[in-house]
C-alpha cells in the first residue's frame, strides 16, 4: 500500500492580517509549512509528499522552504486553485500522474498551516483510511453549543457529546476520494473539507482521534498559541 501526503498551502491568509503569507511565517525561526513538511517526512509511512502552493509562491517555496530542509521524501508540487476545494483537486490529479495503480494507495489531505500534527496521527489515519476507505481526525467540543435561530436569538442548546472539530489529515483511499470529486463536479458540490465530499457521495467516514495541539494557524492569536505550544512541548 502506497501513501501520498497532499499538503494545501494555497490559502491568502486574509485573517492573519500580515504582509507575508500564514504558512510562510515563522515559529522560532522556522516557517510554519516548513514544520508540517518535516513532520510527514518523519512519518514512516509516508512514501511522498505533493504540496500544493500557488503558481506565484512555487519559486519562494523551492528557495526558502523545500531546499533548506534536506526532506528525504519525494516532493512533487502541484498548482493552487482559486479554492480549497480546487487546490485538494489539482494535488489529487499530481498524484494520479506519479503512480502507477490506484487501488493500492491511501491520500493524506493536510493542512500547510498546522504544523504540530505527528506519526501517530498521521499512522491512525492511515490505519483506519485502509479498514473503512475514509478516516479523519477529530476532537470532541468542550464549550455548551447553541443552535442560533435567524432572528438572533438561540434556538436550543445541541448535544455536544455527539458534535466535534474535524481536522486534518484526512485520509482516504485513492479510488474513493476521486469518486468523491467526480461526483461533487457533476453536481457542483462545494464542501468545507474532503470528507464533507465523500459524505456527499453517500460513503461513511470513520472518526479517530484529533490532538487538540493539532491547531490550525489562521489568526494572530493562533501564533501566540503556537508559541506556547512549542514551549510547552520542548520543540525545536
Amino acid at each position: 500500500m502506497k501513501h501520498l501526503a497532499v499538503i494545501v498551502s494555497a490559502g491568502k491568509g486574509r485573517r492573519m492580517g500580515t504582509e507575508q503569507k500564514k504558512q510562510f511565517l515563522c515559529l522560532k525561526k522556522i516557517p510554519v509549512l516548513s514544520r508540517t513538511l518535516m513532520a510527514f517526512d518523519r512519518c514512516e509511512k509516508i512514501d511522498a509528499i505533493i504540496l500544493v502552493v500557488p503558481k506565484a509562491d512555487r519559486v519562494y517555496c523551492r528557495k526558502k522552504i523545500l531546499a533548506p530542509l534536506n526532506i528525504s521524501k519525494p516532493i512533487h508540487m502541484a498548482e493552487g486553485g482559486e479554492e480549497r476545494q480546487d487546490s485538494v483537486f489539482n494535488g489529487l490529479q499530481k498524484v494520479l500522474s506519479i503512480i502507477e495503480r490506484t487501488d493500492n494507495v491511501i491520500v493524506l489531505v493536510h493542512d500547510g498551516v498546522r504544523p504540530f500534527v505527528d506519526a501517530d496521527l498521521i499512522n491512525d489515519a492511515i490505519n483506519h483510511a485502509d479498514k473503512y476507505g475514509a478516516a479523519v481526525p477529530c476532537i470532541g467540543l468542550t464549550d455548551t453549543v447553541k443552535l442560533r435561530s435567524d432572528t438572533g436569538f438561540i434556538e436550543k442548546t445541541l448535544d455536544r457529546e455527539k458534535l466535534f472539530c474535524a481536522q486534518t489529515p484526512q485520509a482516504f483511499k485513492l479510488n474513493l476520494l476521486r469518486d468523491a470529486f467526480d461526483y461533487a463536479n457533476q453536481t457542483r458540490f462545494k464542501g468545507t473539507d474532503d470528507a464533507s465530499l465523500v459524505e456527499h457521495l453517500g460513503h461513511e467516514v470513520f472518526i479517530t482521534k484529533g490532538s487538540r495541539i493539532n491547531i490550525k494557524i489562521t489568526t494572530p492569536e493562533d501564533l501566540v498559541v503556537a508559541e506556547q505550544i512549542i514551549k510547552t512541548f520542548d520543540l525545536k
